[in-house]
C-alpha cells in the first residue's frame, strides 16, 4: 500500500467507469505505474453491472491513492464527469482525464505536467493517439494539430482534443461550469469550445495514451446522435462567437449530409480521414 503523504498531491487523475470490467485492471495498471506517483485517482462507478465495482475495491485496498465514488444508479457521462471534478481536492491544481478502458503511458503525467509548468499560459495539453483495438493490439495512430494556433483555427470545424489524453488547469474547467448535459457522447467537446473563448491549448506531438476503439464503444454505437450533438455544439459556438464564413456554412451542410450515409460508411470515412498507420 502507498504509505500517506506529508504534502498533498498536486494532480487528480479522474475517471468514470460503467461496466468496464473487461478493460479496467489493464487501465488501473497504467495509472498506477506513472513515473510521476504523486497523485490521486478519484474514480466514479456509474451504477455498474459488472465486476467493475469489484475490481475497484481490490485496487483500492493495495493503493490508497485511489478514491472510489459510486452512483446507485446510471447517471451518464456529462453527470459524472461533473461529479468527479467537484470531488477534486481544492489543492489540486491540475487534472487528468482518464477513460476506463484506454492505457496510460508510464510517463504520461510527468511528461504533462512539465509541458503545463513550462506554459502558463495554456489552460492544458492533450496528445496525439496511438489506437488499440479490444486485444490491445495497436492498430495505427490519430494526430492532432500540436500548436495553439493551429488548434484554435481547427476546433470550430472538429474536435482535437482527445479528452482521455488531457490534462487541465482546475481553474480553466470551473471557470465554464465544467460539463452542460444534452450533449451525450460530445460533452468534451461543448466544453472545450467553451474553454476556447477564453483559454488556448496545446497538444504532444506524440502519444501519451493509447486509445481502445471497441465495437462497444458508445461513439460508435451513438454515432448518428454523436453527428447531430457535434453539429449543434459547432452551431452554437459559431452562433456564439459571430465566426460564420462561407466555407463553415459548407462544412456544416457536408455535416448534414453525413447523417444520410450508412453508419459504417462514415465510420470508415473518418477512420480514412484521422487515422495513420505508423506514427508520425
Amino acid at each position: 500500500m502507498v504509505a500517506d503523504r506529508d504534502t498533498a498531491p498536486n494532480v487528480a487523475m479522474v475517471m468514470p467507469v460503467y461496466n468496464a470490467g473487461r478493460f479496467l485492471r489493464e487501465c488501473l495498471d497504467s495509472v498506477f505505474a506513472q513515473t510521476f506517483r504523486d497523485f490521486i485517482l478519484i474514480v466514479c462507478d456509474d451504477g455498474s453491472s459488472d465486476e467493475s465495482p469489484r475490481i475497484l475495491a481490490e485496487y483500492a485496498a493495495r493503493d490508497s491513492r485511489l478514491r472510489i465514488l459510486t452512483n446507485h444508479e446510471n447517471l451518464g457521462i456529462p453527470l459524472t464527469r461533473n461529479k468527479l471534478l467537484a470531488a477534486v481536492p481544492p489543492e489540486c491544481e491540475y487534472i487528468a482525464i482518464m477513460d476506463s478502458d484506454d492505457i496510460c503511458k508510464p510517463d504520461r503525467l510527468e511528461r504533462q505536467l512539465k509541458f503545463l509548468s513550462d506554459h502558463p499560459e495554456l489552460c492544458g495539453v492533450g496528445s496525439s493517439l496511438e489506437i488499440i483495438d479490444e486485444y490491445s493490439r495497436t492498430t495505427g495512430f490519430r494526430c492532432y494539430p500540436v500548436s495553439p494556433e493551429e488548434i484554435r483555427l481547427t476546433m470550430p470545424d472538429r474536435n482535437v482534443i482527445s479528452q482521455s489524453s488531457l490534462m487541465l488547469r482546475r481553474a480553466a474547467i470551473e471557470s465554464v461550469g465544467g460539463y452542460r448535459t444534452g450533449f451525450d457522447c460530445c460533452e468534451d467537446y461543448d466544453c472545450w469550445l467553451r474553454m476556447l473563448e477564453q483559454y488556448d491549448f496545446a497538444n504532444l506531438p506524440d502519444p501519451v495514451l493509447k486509445y481502445r476503439m471497441s465495437p462497444a464503444q458508445s461513439k460508435q454505437r451513438k454515432l448518428r446522435l454523436t453527428l447531430r450533438n457535434t453539429l449543434r455544439i459547432q452551431r452554437d459556438y459559431r452562433t456564439r462567437t459571430h465566426s460564420w464564413t462561407f466555407r463553415s456554412r459548407l462544412r456544416a451542410f457536408a455535416g448534414h449530409v453525413l447523417l444520410c450515409l450508412p453508419p459504417p460508411l462514415v465510420l470508415k470515412l473518418f477512420e480514412l480521414m484521422t487515422y495513420r498507420k505508423e506514427q508520425a
